[in-house]
């Protein structure tokens, strides 16, 4: 009989989890809302980097692009060498710098 209590009041436990598991569904539907809310956040804020970039180089005059457009090349390439990653394939045949 003392066992028979023993199983009987897991079982009671058990089925009062089971009734606050609708509070644990309620908690990771929340959490997948704020992540989409993150998601959706840090998408605009990227938009808003790209409008203001595009912004920027409308502003410039011809001479200002076309320097800025020099630079950012010459920025890259460096870059590259730096890191260490090998030139292109038509940069090795060509000699390309």
């Amino acid at each position: 009989m003392k066992g028979f209590k023993y199983i009987i009041a897991i079982v009671f436990v058990s089925l009062s989890l089971s009734v606050f598991s609708q509070e644990t569904k309620m908690v990771k539907n929340r959490r997948k809302a704020l992540a989409k809310q993150e998601v959706e956040k840090k998408k605009a804020g990227e938009e808003a980097m790209e409008e203001g970039k595009k912004r920027h180089m409308n502003i410039q005059t011809k001479k200002t692009k076309k320097r800025m457009k020099k630079q950012a090349k010459k920025s890259k390439a460096l870059n590259r060498q730096r890191s260490g990653k090998k030139k292109s394939f038509f940069a090795r045949i060509f000699g390309g710098k």
